[in-house]
C-alpha cells in the first residue's frame, strides 16, 4: 500500500475543476453580470494553477493509476475551445496531456469508470444495455422512455465531461474497444441523441473520431451500427439552429463513414443507407425545409461530393434534384444571394456529380453549361481579378473538363459554338478541354 501524501496534487487539481455555471455561460451572459465577472476572473487565474501543476508533474514522481486518471480527467476539458478556455491555458494543458498520449487500456478504463460513468448513469440511454453496450430489443422504460430520459440531465452540470469523453475516444485503440465498449458507447449516444443541437454536434464529432478505430464487427455485433446510423441521419432534421451548418458538415461524412465501415460493398444495405443520407437527409430534409437558410444549404452542398462518390453511379436517380440545386447558385437570378464561397462549393459538387453520373449526364449538359457560362460571363464583366475570382474561374474550367470527359461530343458541338461566338471570352473556359489556343 502506497501511503504517499498526494495532497499537494489534489489541492492543485481541485482549483482546476470547472465551475458548473460555465454550462449555462451563454444563457447568463446578460442576466447575471456578477457571475460572469467571477467566472472570468477564475479563468484568468487558472494559468498560474496549470503552471504549478506542470511543475509538480515535471518532478518525475511516479503517480498511481488513480492519480493519473485524476490528472487527465481534470485537465482534458481544457484541451478544446470552450467558454472556460484560453489559448494560453490550452497550450499548457496540451503539453501536460502529451505525457499520457500513449494511454493504455487500464488508464482509460479508470477514467471512464470513475470519472465519466457516474456522471452519465443517472440518465441511462433507453436503447442501450449499460452493462454491455449492446442495443436493447426494446427501449427500457416503455414508450415514454425518451421523454423521461431527457428530464433531469444532471450530466449537463459538468461542462467539461464532453471533452473528457472526446479525449478518451481519441486515445482508444482498436484492440481496446472490446473491453471498454460498455463504458464508451453510453455517454457517446447520450450526447448524440440529446435534444440540444450543440450537444448533438459534440456527439457527432466524437463518433467521427470513434469510427477511425472502432472495429466494424463490434458495431454490428452490438447492434450499435443501426443505432448510430439513425441518430446521425436524424441530425439532418435539426434545422434552424445556430449549429445547423456545422452539424450538417459533421453528420454527413460521419454517416457515410459508418455505412462504408459496416455495410458490405455492393450490398443492398449500403445502397439503401447511402440513398437515405442523400435522398431523405439532404434532398428531402435540408433542401425542402431549409430553403431560406443559405448557410445550411451551403453546408449540405459542401458534403455532397462525399455522399455522391460513395453512392457511385447509383446517384443518377437524384440528378433531377441535384443538377438544378447546384446550378442555381451560379446564375445571376432574382433571389440568388449565393456568396462566392457557395458558388465554389456548388462547382466542386457539380464536378463530382458529372464524374460519378457520367452515363446519364448527357441529359443535363445543357443545364450545366448554362449555369457555368452565366457565372463565367458575370465574373468577366466585373473585371475583378482577385484570388476568389481566379479560384471560381478555375472551378468553372474544371466542370467543363469533367463534362467533356463524360460527354465527348460537346467538344465539336457546344464548345465549338462557344469558340465561334467569342473565342477570347470562352477560349480560356474550354482550354482545359483542349479547344483553346
Amino acid at each position: 500500500m502506497d501511503n504517499r501524501d498526494s495532497s499537494p496534487l489534489q489541492t492543485t487539481l481541485a482549483k482546476l475543476r470547472i465551475p458548473a455555471e460555465f454550462a449555462r455561460y451563454s444563457a447568463i451572459a446578460e442576466t447575471e453580470p456578477e457571475t460572469i465577472l467571477r467566472l472570468e476572473r477564475w479563468k484568468t487565474q487558472v494559468l498560474d494553477v496549470l503552471s504549478d501543476l506542470q511543475a509538480q508533474l515535471a518532478q518525475g514522481q511516479s503517480l498511481l493509476l488513480s492519480e493519473k486518471a485524476e490528472v487527465v480527467s481534470t485537465i482534458a476539458p481544457w484541451d478544446g475551445v470552450a467558454s472556460w478556455t484560453l489559448d494560453s491555458t490550452r497550450e499548457i494543458v496540451q503539453s501536460i496531456l502529451h505525457l499520457y498520449e500513449d494511454s493504455d487500456p487500464p488508464l482509460l478504463e479508470q477514467i471512464l469508470s470513475t470519472h465519466v460513468k457516474p456522471i452519465f448513469q443517472a440518465n441511462a440511454h433507453p436503447s442501450l444495455n449499460p452493462s454491455t453496450g449492446r442495443i436493447l430489443p426494446r427501449s427500457a422504460g416503455g414508450p415514454s422512455a425518451r421523454l423521461d430520459y431527457m428530464e433531469g440531465q444532471t450530466w449537463k452540470s459538468h461542462p467539461g465531461t464532453v471533452y473528457l469523453v472526446t479525449w478518451c475516444v481519441r486515445h482508444c485503440t482498436s484492440a481496446a474497444y472490446e473491453k471498454l465498449w460498455h463504458l464508451i458507447i453510453p455517454p457517446v449516444m447520450t450526447l448524440l441523441d440529446d435534444y440540444e443541437a450543440a450537444y448533438k454536434l459534440h456527439g457527432v464529432q466524437i463518433v467521427s473520431d470513434m469510427l477511425r478505430a472502432v472495429p466494424a464487427d463490434l458495431l454490428r455485433r452490438t447492434g450499435v451500427d443501426g443505432l448510430l446510423f439513425t441518430s446521425l441521419t436524424t441530425c439532418l432534421t435539426y434545422l434552424h439552429n445556430p449549429e445547423t451548418p456545422s452539424l450538417i458538415r459533421a453528420a454527413v461524412p460521419a454517416a457515410v463513414s459508418l455505412v462504408l465501415l459496416t455495410a458490405p460493398a455492393g450490398s443492398e444495405k449500403r445502397f439503401n443507407q447511402l440513398c437515405e443520407i442523400l435522398g431523405e437527409g439532404i434532398i428531402g430534409s435540408i433542401w425542402v425545409y431549409a430553403t431560406r437558410e443559405s448557410e445550411a444549404i451551403e453546408a449540405s452542398v459542401d458534403t455532397l461530393p462525399t455522399v455522391v462518390r460513395a453512392l457511385d453511379v447509383g446517384a443518377v436517380r437524384y440528378l433531377k434534384a441535384l443538377v438544378p440545386q447546384l446550378v442555381f447558385p451560379l446564375q445571376p437570378a432574382s433571389g440568388n444571394v449565393a456568396t462566392k464561397r457557395f458558388q465554389l462549393s456548388s462547382l466542386h459538387a457539380l464536378a463530382a456529380v458529372i464524374e460519378v453520373c457520367a452515363p446519364r449526364i448527357h441529359r443535363w449538359k445543357g443545364a450545366i453549361l448554362d449555369g457555368v457560362l452565366r457565372l463565367w460571363v458575370t465574373l468577366a464583366d466585373t473585371g475583378v481579378d482577385d484570388d476568389d475570382t481566379r479560384e471560381l474561374k478555375h472551378a468553372c474550367m474544371g466542370v467543363c473538363d469533367c463534362l467533356l470527359k463524360a460527354c465527348p461530343a460537346v467538344a465539336n458541338l457546344e464548345y465549338a459554338r462557344l469558340l465561334d461566338v467569342d473565342k477570347m471570352m470562352f477560349g480560356p473556359l474550354v482550354r482545359q478541354s483542349g479547344k483553346g489556343d
